[in-house]
């Protein structure tokens, strides 16, 4: 039997569901931390589980032991954890638990006064407002729940870019070392980068299909091949997502590229572009008014044809790049290499997973010349956040570790200060003055009305010791909807106060998204894209970020942390002295 691809994405979510499935069935906690420090470990690994398991270095990591080796490679040997499907099978309440607002014991409790075992039937509980027959269940948290269930379903079939990704990467190098094929790329909502995807679909330049037909559908980690032809096929993987390959000519590659990346609205305006020239566009090539074909084998043909010229993919979506192209205003997008600072990370102070030296070493290795350490504040109890001493005694450390540091990385003194509901900043003003650098995030009362939540977070901007709004929207992808606020009104505070909103790179925020991006670089605010790192493979993630700032046509100029260390501190080195 061949091993399946499971990336550690899809084996860090079993051990979640597991986690939860036991807390549900009244398990001991230590065995239900067990698996939640061994999902944490799994998602921070800089490499694939399956090839640490393979090579028996797995159990090496600190947090797994036998039985969760035992249990990964039962996955990626199965595709499936009989002992998972077991409990689903056992406790179907289990899955209430994927909703925000929902956790395990709440869980319980709605099957055992209530009955209720379903989303579905969860949905129809609350909205008939049966939920505030329970204890601590509110309106108020009625109406989270309903917000929690919408966002699951937007998000249901759809898989995030950051878990596409590794699937697309899998085929792509097997599909690139076969005899005969010249070129292959993803294209399709992946390569435009948008936050999810509903399917991967994977684009091979080669005189014969046939190989690269039979090499997909017989790919490990393939449940179902769902449908096969001469030079398309489709497949369906073990998390339920499909990916299509198709097959194209050599000479018909920028053609077949840039038709099956779109968007759809943006190929319609290039057909139409190429209407008015007398030409036709399609996915095999340009051709005249005669039948001749007259480009097709390279994407920048396509946009030759027609006057323009070549347009990113990221910002392929028909909001203004052909005009753009056409008067030549197209921005020069952001790339991951200008990127010198990372502003937002968490140690073991408080929910990090390595220490502050551990993230300083993983920083250097990344290429950043400067970094904050940016550990929760002490109303955030669930993730051990620090006080005024605890973050006075780190800043020693950072001072020392500065000193022997020598100018080869700047460590920034930081912290993640919660906004509080009545727009306060955690720990006050006079400590966070003494700080270089202060993320200001919403971490609770999410449902608040938009109003109050915007003056909410226009309060704290306006207490002067505000560098940066971290995740401004809150938004949690599949599972929390952004709350509601006055995106416009937000950022006319930032740019009065001089403060900088977060397009932070973590998988499940991607926050701010595109289209506000595009708002805060419109509105002048500077963006700081930062991966929000709980542990040091997570640096490597700010391209992820880059992505999102890319989509929202945001240039170099527009993101604060590609300055030099000097000329950022003299931009936001001074954030007590406004106000």
């Amino acid at each position: 039997m061949h091993a399946l691809y499971v990336d550690n994405a899809a084996v860090a979510r079993a051990l979640w569901d597991l986690a939860e499935l036991l807390e549900v069935s009244g398990e001991p906690q230590f065995r239900v931390r067990a698996f939640r420090n061994a999902a944490r470990a799994i998602e921070s690994l800089p490499e694939p589980a399956a090839e640490m398991l393979r090579e028996g270095r797995l159990q090496e990591v600190p947090g797994i032991g036998s039985g969760v080796a035992r249990r990964v490679g039962e996955l990626i040997e199965k595709g499936k954890l009989a002992e998972l499907e077991e409990l689903q099978k056992k406790t179907p309440r289990g899955e209430l638990v994927r909703i925000d607002g929902v956790g395990p014991k709440s869980a319980e409790l709605m099957w055992r006064k209530l009955g209720i075992g379903t989303i579905e039937q969860l949905e129809e509980a609350a909205r008939a407002g049966r939920l505030r027959e329970l204890p601590r269940f509110s309106e108020k948290r009625e109406q989270k729940i309903l917000r929690g269930i919408e966002a699951f379903r937007r998000a249901s079939g759809r898989l995030k870019v950051t878990q596409a990704w590794p699937h697309a990467d899998f085929f792509l190098e097997r599909l690139r070392a076969l005899p005969g094929v010249v070129r292959a790329e993803a294209c399709g909502t992946l390569r435009r980068r948008r936050d999810t995807v509903g399917d991967i679909d994977l684009l091979v330049a080669a005189r014969d299909a046939a190989p690269v037909m039979e090499a997909a559908c017989n790919a490990p980690g393939v449940l179902e091949c769902l449908a096969r032809g001469d030079t398309k096929s489709s497949l369906k993987l073990r998390e339920g997502v499909q990916v299509d390959v198709r097959v194209v000519a050599p000479e018909s590659w920028g053609a077949a590229l840039h038709y099956f990346t779109g968007s759809k609205e943006h190929n319609v305006a290039m057909r139409g572009l190429a209407i008015q020239r007398g030409l036709k566009i399609n996915e095999y090539g340009v051709w005249d008014a005669e039948g001749r074909k007259v480009g097709g084998e390279e994407e920048a043909e396509i946009f030759a044809s027609v006057g323009l010229p070549w347009i990113p993919p990221e910002l392929r979506e028909n909001r203004g790049e052909i005009e753009a192209g056409q008067t030549g205003r197209l921005p020069k997008l952001v790339e991951v290499g200008q990127v010198r600072g990372d502003l937002h990370m968490h140690t073991v102070e408080t929910d990090g997973r390595a220490t502050l030296e551990e993230m300083v070493e993983a920083a250097q290795k990344a290429g950043r010349e400067y970094i904050a350490i940016t550990d929760h504040s002490q109303a955030l109890a669930m993730a051990r956040g620090m006080d005024a001493t605890r973050l006075r005694a780190q800043g020693r450390q950072i001072r020392e570790l500065n000193e022997r540091l020598g100018g080869k990385l700047l460590v920034l003194r930081g912290i993640e200060a919660d906004i509080l509901p009545d727009g306060s900043v955690d720990l006050g003003n006079q400590v966070l003055r003494e700080l270089d650098w202060v993320v200001a995030s919403v971490h609770s009362q999410f449902g608040l009305p938009r109003e109050e939540q915007t003056r909410r977070i226009v309060r704290a901007l306006e207490s002067g010791v505000v560098d940066v709004l971290g995740h401004p929207t809150g938004r949690k992808i599949g599972h929390r909807l952004p709350y509601e606020i006055d995106l416009e009104v937000i950022l006319a505070a930032a740019k009065r106060v001089g403060a900088a909103v977060e397009v932070n790179a973590y998988p499940d925020r991607l926050d701010l998204d595109d289209t506000h991006v595009r708002m805060a670089r419109e509105a002048g605010v500077p963006l700081i894209i930062s991966t929000d790192s709980h542990a040091t493979t997570h640096l490597l993630g700010i391209h992820w970020g880059v992505s999102q700032a890319r989509r929202g046509w945001a240039e170099a100029k527009d993101v604060a942390n590609t300055l030099p260390a000097s000329a950022f501190l003299a931009k936001f080195g001074h954030h007590h002295d406004r106000g």
